[in-house]
């Protein structure tokens, strides 16, 4: 689910963010201090919500939501400012709320309880998230780890591209020295952290083998991969020093285009 978040006063565009992260940890958000930035990247990426200032410089946020609505009718527009005489004009938009600045959890929750149009669901229950920082989520909820490694392990076995991956090349990649031990320990707790989860399914595992099932999960690397229309913008698993060649590659193939 992408949310659009614009506020041209950056104080307040980062007092939204952490009030909307902390709502829908789930999310993909992004977030712009200009409304015709905001615009162009809608464009090419669907909308599901949007959380709108609306005395902004250059077009204000009701003109803005307008027009998104032209390209996603279902759309919901929340606007969040620091004045109530704009909520006639506002609900003119038949959007989905109208919150006063500051901006808390406690109101984005809120107005979360009322949205006018559904969510969509989400085809699969995890998601891997791997343009920015790589994340992982099960039903929109970070998923919590044993031991910090086994994201990692996670990560190089998406970065593969649901490939299978042998020990040795795991070693290789994510391990500085032959720890094959702690390997196994680190191998059973993504095992037994999806089996969990109620999802053994995202995970192959025989014969010294191991992979992510790409049909079983939600990846925005996959997605770009199969030509899928899905923003990169020029950050990959930033945490990770095994993904550079993935990230350059990546950069070169946008810088293509």
């Amino acid at each position: 689910m992408n949310v659009l978040l614009v506020d041209d006063e950056a104080p307040a565009l980062r007092e939204l963010s952490d009030a909307v992260s902390a709502v829908l940890p789930g999310a993909r958000t992004w977030s712009f201090a200009k409304a015709a930035e905001a615009m162009e990247f809608a464009r090419t990426t669907p909308v599901e919500i949007a959380f709108l200032d609306i005395h902004m410089r250059f077009m204000d946020g009701i003109a803005m939501a307008r027009q998104l609505l032209t390209l996603y009718p279902a759309c919901n527009i929340i606007f969040c400012t620091g004045y109530e005489e704009y909520a006639l004009d506002a609900h003119d938009t038949y959007c989905s709320g109208y919150l006063l600045k500051p901006i808390s959890a406690e109101k984005i929750e809120t107005a979360m309880k009322h949205l006018r149009h559904p969510l969509p669901r989400t085809e699969h229950r995890v998601e891997l998230h791997c343009f920015g920082n790589f994340d992982v989520l099960c039903d929109g909820k970070p998923v919590a780890f044993k031991y910090k490694k086994t994201r990692e392990l996670l990560a190089y076995l998406t970065d593969r591209g649901g490939a299978e991956a042998t020990t040795r090349e795991i070693m290789a990649a994510i391990f500085e020295e032959d720890k094959a031990s702690y390997f196994s320990n680190i191998r059973l707790d993504l095992l037994n952290t999806f089996a969990s989860l109620g999802v053994p399914e995202v995970i192959s595992c025989a014969y010294g083998r191991i992979r992510v099932v790409r049909d079983q999960v939600t990846c925005d690397y996959f997605d770009y991969l199969d030509g899928k229309d899905v923003p990169f913008l020029g950050e990959y698993m930033t945490q990770y020093s095994f993904a550079e060649y993935t990230c350059g590659a990546l950069n070169d193939r946008l810088n293509k285009k």
